[in-house]
């Protein structure tokens, strides 16, 4: 599972791939990483190599793109083993997930 922040907004992709999770943008923007994280109500990120995602608007997003049959069990297992690893926080409500650059973004054309 990943969380994509693209030019075209913030999505989760691969949700039903509970073995994984990465935030994944492309280089030029993530000077915009950490407001469109907060904006989209998935998290926060400081500027290091990690971003802190929230586990219940994550699950929410995950399950509306039609997840298939056993797919609870296999998130509860993900983030069982995220809080064994401490990427889970004390309360349970974000998991850290690493940020991972894509290609840069196409140029974006010149406004006139």
């Amino acid at each position: 599972m990943y969380v994509a922040v693209t030019v075209a907004g913030v999505s989760v992709g691969a949700a039903d791939d509970c073995t994984s999770l990465d935030v994944r943008t492309a280089r030029d923007l993530r000077s915009s990483l950490d407001e469109a994280l907060r904006q989209a109500k998935l998290g926060q990120w400081d500027g290091g190599d990690e971003a802190d995602l929230q586990v219940a608007e994550l699950r929410r997003r995950a399950v509306a793109v039609d997840v298939s049959a056993g797919w609870a069990r296999r998130w509860d297992d993900m983030i069982g083993y995220a809080g064994r690893h401490g990427w889970l926080s004390a309360d349970g409500a974000t998991v850290r997930a690493h940020v991972v650059d894509l290609p840069d973004s196409p140029a974006r054309p010149a406004h006139r």
